[in-house]
């Protein structure tokens, strides 16, 4: 049977909709100006292109070094959601498992390490990293964003402790040593969690402008969302150039959004009914 439409549910989805169509006029006037002269988009914002032309594309990709900075990017976004994962489920494993003082402290400290706001602690951390000569690098960039094992320790201990113990003490009468057992019977099951993990991490990493801005300067090593701002003039702005150069830099993400959006929400409601 067709769903039945009342009223009610007619008027809702009409708000719905309309609500949508607002918060896309930004990505409308952005895909759409990448088609168009810097004349049109002063003049037009709005309006369809007189033509459509690749040629501001071309034009951005040889302009930002797209390829060396989507590779910096892949490079500091994959290193950094693969240790997040492999040290937030580590630190949930041992804190789940050894219920002591001493764990209970340590988790606590997790905590407030979350809570504070990452803005008031950046002129100390780039005095450590300038200490630690680890500014303008790759591996400085990605000690950096390994901030987010304290996110993944968060969500992996709501799960793990929902996991019976039974298990991990059938494999240890069949032998098996902390590290095979953790690896080998508990990590397999945390793959609902680890997919939301990897999935917020990965958009956040390759999204972040602050951490990139601050401690990353070389445009060797830009990453893509770097290299759209260091393409940005004092007093005047190609704006036919930056549109296509901002598609180019989002659009990686969204093809892994389109490709991931079902294990995304899966991942959500596993989390959440898990947690």
């Amino acid at each position: 049977m067709g769903k039945k439409y009342t009223k009610k549910t007619l008027l809702l989805e009409t708000i719905m909709v309309a609500i949508a169509s607002v918060f896309m006029i930004p990505m409308y006037y952005l895909v759409v100006s990448t088609f168009k002269n810097q004349q049109e988009i002063m003049e037009h914002p709005l309006g369809l292109p007189k033509a459509f032309s690749l040629a501001n594309y071309e034009r951005a990709l040889s302009t930002m070094d797209y390829w060396r900075n989507f590779g910096n990017s892949l490079l500091i976004t994959s290193v950094s959601v693969i240790l997040v994962i492999i040290l937030g489920s580590m630190a949930a494993y041992s804190i789940s498992r050894h219920r002591s003082k001493l764990s209970k402290f340590i988790g606590a400290l997790f905590l407030i390490g979350f809570m504070v706001p990452a803005q008031t602690t950046m002129l100390p951390l780039f005095t450590v990293m300038k200490k630690l000569h680890l500014i303008n690098t790759y591996k400085g960039m990605i000690l950096l964003h390994c901030n987010q094992c304290v996110f993944a320790f968060m969500l992996y201990k709501g799960f793990i402790q929902t996991i019976p113990q039974e298990l991990e003490e059938a494999a240890k009468i069949d032998g098996c040593n902390m590290w095979q057992l953790f690896w080998k019977i508990v990590f397999p099951l945390l793959k609902p969690v680890t997919i939301t993990v990897a999935i917020f991490n990965v958009m956040w990493i390759w999204n972040d402008f602050m951490l990139t801005y601050l401690f990353l300067n070389s445009s060797k090593k830009a990453t893509l969302i770097m290299q759209v701002f260091n393409g940005m003039g004092t007093f005047s702005n190609d704006w036919s150039m930056m549109m296509p150069a901002l598609v180019l830099a989002l659009l990686p993400m969204v093809i892994f959004y389109l490709i991931m959006q079902k294990q995304i929400v899966e991942g959500v409601v596993s989390g959440a009914v898990k947690g």
